[in-house]
């Protein structure tokens, strides 16, 4: 989907997008350079990773000029996330967004001094949750707009695979953000819902195959026809009546 760029101002001045119309304006000051912790799983993975790391930063910095994310990388391995978690802790994050290499692995995150938001896998005592609604994000799919979403769907074109699974990660990135910034500023975020006494917001997987490539793709601004239909897959565009 494609994503309107907000204006950038103090968040005492201003909400994420969704909130404006739920919530009014802030008062008072949260203080200098409030700093968002987004632990990621694998930096080097995308389509493991679970989170479009530039666009959950932009959100932020979008709907509150004067936070920061610190990213911390645990390169697939649990034990170093794990550890990254109290390392956040220490570096003064305000909120930890964790996208974790294994939910259970983690361990118990309640009653940490910080709240914290599990995205994709849930995490045991996460204080809020945003994933899928049909479980777990799935390793090796679509990933919300980045490389492996074009290569994904040129192989269905091609007839090199029957479908792939559109993972809308951008909007799931999109929505922790908003949901850290909230919990920055102390306010509620619409469209959640309370499951297993976690407030969490659930996203839908996509089947897509050859006949729904435009209407799911590139109707929501994942990928573009040029994407599609450059080289190798054009004479088959030609053929689907894409061009």
């Amino acid at each position: 989907m494609l994503r309107a760029r907000l204006p950038r101002r103090p968040l005492r001045t201003l909400l994420p997008a969704v909130l404006l119309a739920a919530v009014p304006a802030l008062s008072g000051c949260l203080g200098d350079e409030p700093t968002v912790a987004l632990l990621v799983a694998d930096g080097a993975d995308g389509a493991a990773q679970g989170v479009d790391v530039e666009d959950f930063t932009d959100r932020v910095e979008a709907t509150c000029d004067e936070c920061r994310v610190r990213v911390y990388d645990a390169e697939g391995d649990v034990d170093t996330q794990r550890s990254q978690v109290r390392q956040a802790e220490a570096d003064s994050a305000e909120v930890i967004v964790v996208v974790p290499v294994d939910g259970d692995a983690v361990g118990d995150v309640s009653g940490r001094a910080v709240p914290v938001v599990a995205l994709g896998v849930l995490v045991p005592g996460a204080d809020r949750f945003v994933g899928l609604e049909d479980g777990d994000l799935p390793g090796g799919t679509g990933s919300g707009g980045n490389g492996s979403d074009v290569e994904a769907a040129r192989d269905v074109l091609l007839g090199e695979e029957e479908s792939m699974t559109y993972v809308p990660v951008r909007a799931m990135s999109e929505q922790a953000a908003d949901v850290s910034v909230a919990l920055l500023a102390g306010t509620p975020v619409p469209g959640g819902e309370r499951v297993d006494g976690v407030e969490s917001w659930f996203y839908t997987a996509q089947e897509v195959t050859v006949d729904t490539l435009t209407t799911v793709l590139v109707g929501q601004g994942v990928v573009t026809l040029d994407d599609l239909c450059s080289g190798n897959t054009e004479k088959r565009c030609e053929r689907f009546g894409l061009r």
